[in-house]
């Protein structure tokens, strides 16, 4: 291992996602899908006539486990260095009789700065890339992300505030997402971090719903 892999084998990132469930009315029913890791838990699922919305991800055996007030999908434990990356796996369900369209809003929520190897202080979330892929089946989502290149293809955005447009999701149907942050391998030493303050950047994602007009 290089001696600069080494450096940044120091460098830590946390990426802790969890999820709540709330529901407003505004009109015609609305459900908010938001991930936080710092609110109490709630149930998975709430049930607003027919409006019904679950949110779960992919654990390491391959199964899907529906999200919660503390549920972590990324590993806060990793290193980052260049040329790292790290996917995770979604799945968004409507459960309920009735369709909705529904937007995804991926925000930095906190962050720590940290001080390179030049003595200036920098912010991580500068020097990651992002990126959310989606598709109707999990096989088509998996022949997207085949490779780690073909996922570092898709994840392109500076690491900041993200949202998509509405997808409409009928009644009963379902969507698969990835997630995707990762650190270009041309990232130097204004991202190598020295002294005893790491530095954090912590993501929350939020899931908006809202019934289509009948």
């Amino acid at each position: 291992m290089s001696s600069r892999k080494k450096l940044y084998k120091q460098l830590a990132l946390l990426l802790s996602l969890a999820l709540i469930l709330l529901w407003i009315t505004l009109g015609t029913s609305a459900s908010l899908a938001w991930f936080t890791d710092t609110s109490d838990p709630l149930k998975n699922i709430f049930h607003i006539a027919d409006f019904d919305l679950v949110v779960s991800h992919k654990t390491e055996d391959g199964t899907y486990d529906e999200l919660d007030g503390q549920t972590k999908v990324f590993d806060d434990e990793a290193l980052y260095e260049p040329g790292y990356t790290q996917i995770v796996y979604l799945k968004v369900e409507n459960r309920g009789d009735s369709d909705f369209k529904y937007k995804t809003a991926v925000n930095v929520t906190d962050y720590t700065p940290g001080t390179n190897a030049f003595g200036n202080r920098f912010n991580l979330q500068d020097y990651l890339r992002f990126g959310l892929v989606t598709a109707d089946t999990e096989e088509e989502l998996q022949q997207k992300l085949a490779n780690r290149e073909l996922a570092k293809t898709e994840a392109t955005l500076q690491l900041n505030n993200y949202t998509t447009e509405y997808s409409d999701l009928a009644a009963g149907g379902v969507e698969y997402m990835a997630l995707i942050v990762r650190m270009p391998e041309e990232v130097g030493n204004e991202a190598n971090y020295r002294f005893d303050v790491v530095p954090k950047v912590e993501l929350g994602l939020v899931v908006d719903a809202t019934m289509k007009n009948s």
